[in-house]
């Protein structure tokens, strides 16, 4: 497809600011190295300053045996011996010990636990080491906890449900109470300098840290993993931010009990009403409100409504601005009358990014009646002047995404559903992705949001251009090469997933071969194929006619690196006698299979090679797969 219609068609899309180019650690390092500066912070000695470099970069290139990982720990570690305080008081000395830590052994992670404890208030304000003390709470708090940690509970159909095993920690008794006494210790210590750091930008994030142990949080929403060189993090990628659930670890009632001190603290300050206006302490309210989501309703509860009465919404804020208004009457305000009455008919909260990033957070976490609140208090008659401002669009999208009950969301939807256009115009087309999503999980207002999109994409007499339009994001249609817009896929996809979606599933139908092709072998079309093929209401003759249209074209898909994950969802649903036209199709030109990774792992996967031998084997080896 023309790479220069995708330049050409911007889709209203906001321009993304340009991403400074990342600075390379170990090249600026040795580079200062040349000019005798062994890092910044403190100074260590050249030939250990060396040798750090060389250990980062094998590191780098990767360490994927376990023995001689461990290997490299313990060596690493034990150069350090003596020279703890000083070591992670310098910049490469610190990145590379707390690279080493999470894998260090019960011996080492206690030596650096008792060299760094005795200077515990200096630590946690430096640049450099505070690092290294969030990562030794995280590594203990990790061991400390980890026997605590359920297996999943396996079922028995016939008999009762059998014990929930717990873990096998691979550390002794005597290491997780170490490791126990000193979360308590750091996390305690934090908690009396509560007043000196919350405003410190270092020993801030500690408390971070603190209290994500203390609660059992292992990701926050929108937080990405936090990746080590040394090994591949899978099973933990990040949690998208409009989830609207986090798990939680396992964790003593005792470290629960500190977070409630934590909470009960922060909210008896006097300038409690002020913290959600500064970046610093509102990103730890933040996490405030995720940790106490798992230790007290009662608590969230609490503190959910004084952060609306005082800060978000105060009861007083209207007649205050009124109050303003009477007194600052002069030409310019008479010029801007019109910008002036928006901007002040928005509670306190939405002028700042900071407070509204506290917002979400206490959409996240709270509860029906506190949402109401929210939701009155905040939003209400205001939804479709928010949803079309920059900011404050993912707000909305927030406030949508936790909307759990029918009767709420209803006049959302209204009140919204008029915005619609204006949303397409500047771009901020996640509102009408929340919207969709909402639709599917409530089930309802599934019909009207599908009248609305027909209406806004101007395709309420031609419906067979529903799919390209809704895909493109565009009231009308472009030229055959179209771009696919993301947001315009994933409405598509939740469409198909609506009890009625006879509209999406024809529209998508009356497309031809080729342009089905274009759509599945694209990065962000292919998954409308994985939402045709498992729609619980798209029907099985839905299903027979994409297959019949996509014949001669699924060799073109499993050579595609896209195309390919959509050709898998459409062979899953075919029948025995569509497959075996499907595999004749592949082995007539097998050979071709093999010019691309793709091809070949389709191949590998489908068993080509026996197919070309003898179809009777392989219909026999298949249909064993499947009862599988």
């Amino acid at each position: 497809m023309g790479d220069e219609t995708v330049e050409k068609v911007d889709n209203n899309t906001p321009h993304k600011k340009q991403r400074k180019k990342r600075k390379n650690f170990l090249k600026n390092a040795k580079k200062y190295a040349k000019k005798g500066q062994m890092g910044r912070g403190t100074q260590i000695p050249q030939d250990l300053f060396d040798y750090f470099v060389k250990i980062l970069e094998t590191i780098k290139q990767g360490v994927n045996d376990p023995d001689e990982r461990h290997a490299l720990v313990n060596n690493v570690l034990e150069r350090t011996k003596g020279e703890e305080l000083n070591i992670v008081g310098n910049q490469l000395g610190c990145r590379l010990i707390e690279l080493l830590l999470p894998y260090a052994s019960p011996e080492d992670l206690e030596r650096y636990i008792e060299a760094l404890s005795p200077e515990l208030r200096r630590l946690c304000s430096d640049n450099f080491s505070s690092h290294i003390i969030e990562t030794l709470l995280r590594v203990s708090c990790e061991r400390a906890t980890d026997h605590l940690q359920i297996l999943d509970q396996i079922e028995d159909e016939e008999g009762p449900k059998k014990k929930r095993k717990k873990r096998k920690s691979e550390y002794t008794d005597e290491h997780i109470q170490y490791c126990h006494e000193f979360t308590l210790k750091i996390c305690k210590y934090v908690l009396n300098n509560l007043e000196d750091f919350v405003w410190d930008q270092y020993a801030n994030h500690i408390l971070r840290s603190a209290l994500k142990c203390l609660s059992g949080i292992t990701l926050l929403p929108g937080e990405k993993a936090k990746v080590n060189m040394f090994v591949q993090t899978a099973g933990s990628s990040s949690i998208p931010p409009h989830a609207t659930e986090m798990k939680y670890k396992v964790v003593p009632d005792e470290y629960q009990e500190i977070v409630k001190d934590f909470a009960n603290r922060l909210s008896a300050w006097p300038q409690f009403k002020d913290l959600p206006y500064k970046n610093i302490t509102s990103a730890l309210l933040q996490v405030l409100l995720y940790a106490i989501k798992n230790v007290d309703k009662n608590i969230t509860k609490s503190l959910i409504k004084k952060l609306l009465n005082e800060s978000f919404a105060p009861e007083d804020w209207a007649s205050n601005e009124n109050d303003e208004k009477k007194d600052k009457i002069d030409v310019d305000a008479i010029e801007s009358s019109e910008k002036t009455s928006v901007e002040r008919s928005l509670p306190p909260v939405f002028s700042n990014e900071s407070a509204v990033r506290l917002l979400e957070a206490a959409l996240f976490v709270s509860k029906k009646k506190s949402y109401t609140q929210l939701y009155a208090r905040c939003f209400i008659n205001r939804l479709g002047q928010l949803a079309t401002m920059p900011m404050l669009n993912y707000t909305v999208q927030r406030l949508i995404d936790n909307c759990q009950i029918k009767e709420e969301f209803e006049p959302m939807f209204e009140e919204l559903s008029s915005s619609c256009a204006a949303l397409l115009a500047c771009g901020n087309t996640g509102v009408l992705v929340a919207l969709a999503k909402a639709c599917l999980r409530i089930k309802t207002k599934q019909m009207q949001f599908l009248q609305m999109l027909e209406k806004t994409l101007c395709c309420e007499a031609e419906q067979q251009q529903l799919a390209v339009r809704c895909l493109q994001l565009l009231p009308r249609r472009a030229d055959a090469h179209y771009f696919i817009h993301i947001h315009g896929s994933v409405i598509l996809q939740t469409v198909l997933d609506y009890q009625r979606p006879a509209k999406a599933v024809s529209s998508l139908l009356e497309l031809s071969s080729e342009e089905l092709l274009y759509i599945f072998c694209d990065a962000k079309g292919c998954h409308v194929a994985d939402a045709f093929c498992r729609g619980q209401f798209v029907g099985v003759k839905a299903r027979d006619k994409l297959i019949w249209k996509l014949k001669g074209f699924y060799q073109k898909m499993a050579l595609s690196q896209y195309g390919s994950r959509a050709f898998e969802k459409v062979f899953e649903v075919a029948s025995l006698e569509q497959k075996v036209k499907i595999m004749t199709e592949l082995s007539d030109k097998s050979n071709l299979l093999n010019s691309t990774n793709c091809g070949r792992l389709i191949a590998a996967k489908l068993d080509v090679a026996t197919f070309k031998t003898s179809q009777k084997q392989w219909e026999k080896s298949r249909s064993n797969v499947e009862k599988e």
